[in-house]
């Protein structure tokens, strides 16, 4: 169910360095995706995950619900925040996400 958007899993372990066009590639995927959530600001605002400690520690037991807010606001803050998705790769933030939804499928 979530094959195209875990198969950036591999490429995003480690430094997100020099990967621009695969995080580009991420972001329109996710963006075209049923999985994007419009209201995924408010939905994090909510939830109070606001550091990227917290989000990483939650990860592991986040419901695919909760990773699709997660991935669909940090999406969206890209267009504010030029960077901040290759930064939340490098943090590990993502990357636990992803091991999350394909823990999910199996």
């Amino acid at each position: 169910m979530y094959e195209k958007i875990t198969c950036y899993l591999d490429s995003f372990v480690g430094d997100a360095a020099g990967q621009n066009e695969k995080i580009e590639a991420f972001a329109s995927e996710f963006m075209q995706s049923e999985f994007m959530n419009p209201n995924a600001m408010e939905a994090m605002g909510e939830r109070m995950w606001a550091s990227k400690t917290k989000l990483r520690e939650d990860a592991p037991s986040m419901t695919a619900d909760e990773v699709c807010i997660c991935l669909s606001a940090f999406v969206q803050q890209e267009a504010f925040i030029p960077g901040i998705l290759a930064d939340l790769i490098k943090q590990g933030v993502i990357p636990a996400m992803l091991q999350r939804l394909k823990e999910l499928d199996r």
